[in-house]
């Protein structure tokens, strides 16, 4: 018979395998859009990332890419006036690093998913694109995937979503 640790590593690694998986179906749904986008910098695949905790402790992070694509981005989608920096990956690194504090989950497992760069926000919501001829563009990667998460495993676990639009 199995003991609860044994229990608890398989689990582990099966959640681990199940972060890394939605990432590369966020990121595909990504690339989808952005390649067909004019000056596209890669912060936006530079910025997904995932972690899995388990009663507080961290048990695997990752980032659907290593390393950034770009270095030098600057946030000017919503306004010409606003020259802030951008590094998708490591706003990534920075979340991963800082998530730690902000678990809810004390007792059991926590699966977090992230899209860092803080555009995305907006762009989850939906925004007239200027660059594409004033169409109108929404990404739902994140809340796309939210919904497959729920039916998928709502059942057996707390699933919750949050988008939070940063201001300039």
């Amino acid at each position: 018979m199995k003991r609860k640790r044994e229990y608890e590593n398989e689990q582990t690694i099966r959640l681990v395998a199940y972060a890394k998986q939605q990432i590369v179906f966020m990121a595909a749904e990504i690339e989808q859009i952005i390649t067909s986008q004019e000056g596209s910098t890669g912060n936006l695949l530079d910025s997904l990332c995932w972690g899995v905790w388990h009663n507080k402790k961290r048990k695997g992070i990752g980032y659907y890419r290593d390393e950034s694509a770009i270095e030098d981005s600057y946030l000017h989608e919503f306004s010409p006036m606003i020259r802030e920096s951008v590094n998708g990956h490591f706003l990534a690194q920075q979340f991963l690093a800082q998530y730690q504090d902000k678990l809810t989950v004390t007792d059991g497992w926590q699966v977090v998913w992230g899209v860092l760069a803080p555009y995305y926000a907006y762009w989850e919501q939906g925004h007239i694109n200027k660059l594409l001829g004033g169409q109108f563009v929404q990404f739902t990667a994140m809340s796309q995937r939210y919904d497959h998460i729920k039916d998928e495993l709502g059942n057996r676990c707390r699933v919750d979503f949050n988008v939070t639009v940063p201001t300039y």
